[in-house]
């Protein structure tokens, strides 16, 4: 049954999953309960799932790309007769051996794609359990075009309040209208827009490349453009106690936690790959729910999102750490800007492009070593998940995402789940030389973040 026409940010979506340039968005929980059986849980997650989607029935959108404008269709409900649901046993129990095993399941769901076609959903679930343990992990893997970083968490407060049999939000598809429709409509600054149009209309590439010189960070390899792809990631997390602390120092230096991971991830790239002056562009992933008219709301799963760049300049020196609170400070000030002057604006200009999948494999040809930016960064904020039965608990969760072929060199993704912040950061395999370097970088980032808090 067809829906309508598939939006310019879905679009965006669509295109990367066709051109083989991105995958898939990747959410998980982790549960403690008193006693474990597989078959009741699992029975009770598939009972769930139904009134999910029922819930949410962006769950049923598939992409039909036969006509001559692409459009979302809704697949019959009898195709869920047989739910996308699969079971993987854990190998061991213990704390480190679980976060590396869940880390590994979360890349290799991150490589996996979906096919558009009318028999199946962009959207599958697995159930990672042990025999041996009362905790188990549920992961939910989407494809972008049907839903952005903060539908995992409305998806996983819509299956919750099933699972603990509570009344739940109902977002109807009747409600379901493209984003361009859902913002005003409103122009950047009139010098901005002029910049912009000469340099991507008036001039020539060539000429677009000496007046508007890209000299951001792109990595220590030069990319191969017939290069298969594959994402790599690394994770950390920071406990509730010294996440806590770390807010209320963001607070004392007029900053926040989304800045201050930016900042410490810049740092670390600046110390591990380059020791020298770094000058980066970075983009972060904007949350536009409350921008839309009428306001959406985050329990709602859909592409609601826009993107807000920063450029810094990072002068190399022994001790980079100095330089954190003033770099955090400069980044929101930035991002600031670009929220109240660029972020909706950018929404309608996506409708100017009318061929998408040539508009993204230009952008790889033509920018610095195929990437937009340096780093991408994505922050969910705070979620809270609780139940009033006893016998089950949420103890915290994450989210990843496929590292970007026109996206990055290295996409941040953040979540604070029950207090405690997890961070995954991807990147494509064959864009690092050394993985060991990665995970340097990873360590780096969080010990900053720990260091920066007696600053």
């Amino acid at each position: 049954m067809d829906h309508r026409f598939i939006a310019p940010m879905e679009m965006y979506s669509v295109a990367r999953h066709s051109l083989n340039y991105y995958k898939s968005v990747v959410f998980y929980l982790r549960f403690e309960t008193t006693s474990f059986s597989l078959s009741e849980w699992k029975s009770r997650i598939e009972k769930s799932l139904r009134l999910t989607i029922d819930a949410q029935p962006r769950l049923r959108l598939q992409v039909d790309l036969s006509q001559e404008k692409p459009r979302f269709v809704i697949l019959p409900i009898s195709v869920f007769d047989s739910l996308p649901i699969r079971v993987v046993q854990r190998m061991n129990d213990d704390d480190d051996e679980q976060e590396e095993f869940i880390d590994k399941i979360i890349e290799d769901e991150s490589n996996i794609g979906f096919t558009f076609n009318q028999c199946s959903p962009l959207w599958r679930v697995l159930l990672l359990v042990s025999s041996n343990s009362n905790t188990f992990d549920l992961i939910i893997t989407l494809n972008h075009a049907i839903g952005d970083g903060t539908s995992g968490t409305a998806f996983f407060t819509s299956l919750l309040e099933c699972l603990s049999e509570k009344s739940t939000l109902t977002f109807p598809l009747s409600d379901d209208r493209p984003l361009n429709e859902l913002v005003p409509s409103k122009l950047p600054p009139l010098s901005s827009l002029i910049l912009k149009i000469i340099e991507k209309i008036i001039l020539p590439d060539a000429l677009s490349k000496y007046f508007f010189p890209k000299t951001y960070w792109t990595g220590t390899m030069q990319r191969i453009i017939d290069e298969s792809v594959r994402t790599r990631l690394v994770s950390f997390k920071l406990s509730n106690d010294t996440l806590d602390l770390l807010h209320k120092k963001c607070r004392i230096e007029r900053t926040t936690i989304h800045t201050a991971l930016l900042s410490a991830l810049l740092l670390s790239i600046t110390e591990i790959f380059g020791k020298r002056n770094m000058q980066f562009s970075c983009n972060t992933a904007v949350n536009i729910r409350r921008f839309c008219q009428p306001i959406i709301s985050n329990q709602q799963i859909g592409v609601f999102i826009s993107s807000a760049d920063s450029y810094h300049y990072i002068p190399y020196r022994d001790n980079l750490i100095d330089l954190f609170w003033s770099l955090s400070r400069q980044t929101k000030e930035q991002i600031d800007h670009e929220i109240e002057h660029s972020v909706l604006p950018l929404i309608q200009t996506l409708k100017f492009i009318s061929d998408w999948n040539k508009f993204l494999i230009s952008q790889r040809n033509t920018l610095p070593n195929g990437y937009q930016h340096s780093v991408d960064i994505s922050n969910l904020l705070r979620w809270t998940f609780q139940t009033n039965d006893p016998s089950w608990k949420v103890l915290h969760g994450g989210f990843t995402q496929s590292a970007n072929v026109v996206g990055s060199v290295f996409t941040a993704s953040a979540v604070t789940v029950n207090g405690i912040l997890k961070v995954y950061i991807c990147f494509h395999e064959h864009d690092i030389e050394h993985f060991q370097q990665v995970k340097l970088m990873k360590d780096k980032m969080q010990q900053i973040l720990i260091d920066a808090i007696s600053l």
